[in-house]
């Protein structure tokens, strides 16, 4: 007789059938569970060896190739120190670091702070860089751990494909380096940012922390403490105050390619404190003279990353002399003023620094037009309005930069002596070569007009020789101003001063820090900049 087969005898097995797959299922949770907690100790791991590896390299960077060199082996040690999946050495080699100028390669989407937009750039591997040029102004590392792979505990009983998982480490650190050379020197005035003075034409003319627009200043001749002339300090260009300092950083060795490249990142917005030291090493001329296209030992400044101006030419008040101030000078009959100022005249600018008055008030540069006031004759100027004129002060409170003047409203006023100890400042109408009436056309419209500014061909232009086409502006050098009223506080190449500005200071000359009274560096006030923002050694992604 067949057999008859109920529904429950046809469920016989299901039970152990449904137990093994519930088994499975139980088991891929638990996999689930335990070895993604093993995933994330292991991304934890790698992730705190890259972070770790990229700051540690990112502070070695300084625009030259061996701080390249020196990033690479930091990153490297600095990884070798940690450990993934509990025991296991990370390990990574050059070929695992990468060098740009912002930390974001191609993500316009990416945000380096709250409100501001980053910039994108291409990183580019450590390998490649080979020369100083190339490494200019890399400030920002890359190092990625790679990708490594992890035995999997309990996942892999749903299959082969799920024996290993995978992860990685990857972190960019760095600092955003701003245009600003590390070099400070004293605000003649540090107590007010911006303020005016009124001329016998009713003109006001803006004047900002005691320095005038279109006045060439010898730099090693501003008085700090009022006491006497000081050398500019140099400043550390990556260590961020109240952050610690190393000496080091603040030495001529390690500062002079930032002074090439005229960049440095620790400069906030013309506030706050900066670590400098004192004096100014003689062979630090030449990385400023790279400027002018001269790159002579003891130069270590590199064309491709410190190119010179696209205008070379010297503005001099007077030929150089050997036994007198090698800028200007009013003593010998023999020498003349520079092209475009005093036609006719006989009294030469020659002073070019600022002093203090018995009663310790700072000599602002302004001609005594009215009681009390302190200034120079102008025998006591140097070259006047060859990067741009003074401007006048808008009528705020405080003021602001109103209209340039032309040369008319010098000539018609106090405004370089009282009584006028010439016919003229600027010779606008007198023999040629006279003050120019136009910019050139390639800057941009609204310029006003300066010999610096003029075209090829005219007498108060010179194109590099060696390396044209050259970079416009290379001459404007933005300088930390800082108050010498308040002593340093701290020790040797690591003192603190306090930060009231950021000026724009064009090179009239090439620079000369050999010893003596004559040393030179000799550069016109053109206004105050911006705000700069912080930068600091900071992980990025």
């Amino acid at each position: 007789m067949p057999k008859v087969h109920t529904p429950r005898s046809r469920q016989r097995g299901a039970v152990a059938i449904m137990t093994g797959l519930t088994a499975v299922v139980l088991f891929a949770f638990g996999g689930l569970v335990l070895d993604l907690g093993h995933l994330y100790i292991a991304k934890s791991e790698l992730q705190n060896a890259s972070d770790a590896a990229a700051l540690a390299g990112a502070k070695e960077l300084n625009n030259k190739l061996s701080g390249v060199t020196a990033a690479v082996n930091r990153a490297i040690a600095t990884a070798a120190q940690h450990r993934y999946d509990f025991k296991k050495p990370v390990s990574i080699t050059i070929a695992n670091i990468r060098l740009a100028t912002c930390p974001n390669p191609g993500n316009v989407n990416t945000w380096s702070r709250p409100g501001v937009r980053s910039p994108t750039c291409t990183f580019i591997p450590a390998a490649s860089v080979t020369s100083d040029g190339m490494a200019s102004g890399l400030s920002f590392i890359e190092v990625d751990t790679g990708t490594q792979s992890l035995n999997t505990y309990l996942m892999r009983v749903a299959g082969a494909a799920y024996n290993t998982t995978q992860t990685a480490g990857y972190s960019v650190a760095g600092r955003y380096q701003t245009n600003v050379t590390p070099i400070g020197v004293c605000a003649v005035d540090p107590a007010n940012r911006t303020s005016q003075y009124t001329h016998s034409n009713g003109m006001t003319e803006l004047v900002e922390l005691g320095f005038r627009r279109g006045v060439t200043y010898n730099l090693f001749q501003l008085n700090p403490l009022a006491s006497g002339p000081s050398d500019p300090y140099l400043i550390n260009p990556v260590d961020t105050y109240p952050n610690s300092c190393d000496p080091n950083h603040s030495s001529a060795t390690f500062t002079a390619p930032f002074i090439c490249t005229g960049n440095s990142a620790v400069i906030s917005s013309g506030s706050g404190k900066v670590y400098v030291n004192t004096g100014m090493t003689a062979s630090l001329d030449s990385s400023l003279n790279s400027r002018f296209d001269d790159y002579k030992s003891p130069s270590v400044c590199d064309p491709g990353s410190a190119p010179p101006d696209t205008n070379i030419k010297e503005y001099r008040c007077a030929r150089p002399s050997p036994t007198l101030d090698p800028e200007c000078s009013s003593s010998s009959p023999s020498i003349t003023p520079t092209d475009w100022m005093e036609p006719g005249g006989s009294t030469l600018p020659n002073r070019e620094f600022v002093e203090t008055t018995a009663s310790n008030k700072p000599n602002y540069a302004l001609p005594p037009g009215k009681p009390g006031d302190t200034g120079l004759g102008y025998g006591g100027y140097g070259v006047l309005w060859s990067y741009g004129p003074a401007y006048q002060a808008d009528g705020s409170t405080p003021p602001k930069a109103g209209a340039p003047f032309i040369p008319g409203d010098a000539n018609g006023s106090d405004m370089y002596d009282v009584p006028l100890a010439a016919p003229t400042y600027f010779n606008v109408a007198g023999t040629s070569p006279r003050y120019p009436t136009t910019a050139g056309a390639s800057f941009p419209a609204g310029t006003p007009p300066a010999p610096y500014n003029q075209p090829p061909g005219s007498p108060y232009f010179q194109p590099p020789t060696n390396n044209p086409p050259g970079v416009r502006n290379r001459r404007l050098l933005n300088i930390v101003i800082v108050d010498c009223t308040v002593p340093p506080v701290g020790l040797g190449a690591c003192q603190a001063m306090d930060v009231v500005g950021i000026g724009k200071f064009f090179m009239q000359v090439r620079a000369n820090f050999a010893g003596g009274p004559n040393r030179q560096m000799d550069m016109e006030f053109a206004g105050l900049v911006d705000d700069i923002l912080l930068s600091e050694i900071r992980l990025y992604r």
